[in-house]
């Protein structure tokens, strides 16, 4: 499994991530909510060996903290989050909106839960080593 990073408008991005992100069942296992991006985002896209998308990660950059508000994970995989998350340049808190049944799996990477709605969970990762 490798780890690809994109820049949000990167015209590699389309291509890689446009059959996840236009999928029905894809989108159905987002609670039918778009999946954007802007210039200010930086993917990270889990690809297998066969070069297929295992799930990504877009991460928001904003002025004083980032954000993860829309994400991916076949098969709900733990561990491809971990892998994800590990390729972050954390620089900054982040704030990540989270769906409801994926709560342990972003507890375990170091994120605590800061407000629940019925469907996602608002969670914030705390960096201690502000660079």
């Amino acid at each position: 499994m490798k780890v690809i990073q994109l820049k949000g408008l990167d015209t590699d991005l389309y291509p890689l991530i446009g059959p996840l992100v236009m999928n029905p069942k894809v989108l159905k296992a987002n609670n039918n909510y778009p999946f954007k991006t802007t210039a200010n985002h930086q993917w990270y896209i889990a690809v297998n060996d066969q070069e297929e998308v295992m799930g990504f990660l877009p991460v928001e950059n904003k002025k004083s903290t980032s954000v993860i508000n829309n994400y991916y994970l076949k098969e709900d995989d733990g561990e491809l989050l971990k892998l994800l998350f590990c390729q972050i340049d954390i620089k900054k808190d982040i704030t990540a909106i989270v769906l409801s049944k994926h709560l342990d799996i972003f507890k375990k990477l170091g994120f605590e839960p800061e407000h629940q709605w019925t469907n996602y969970i608002k969670m914030i990762y705390t960096n201690h080593d502000k660079k």
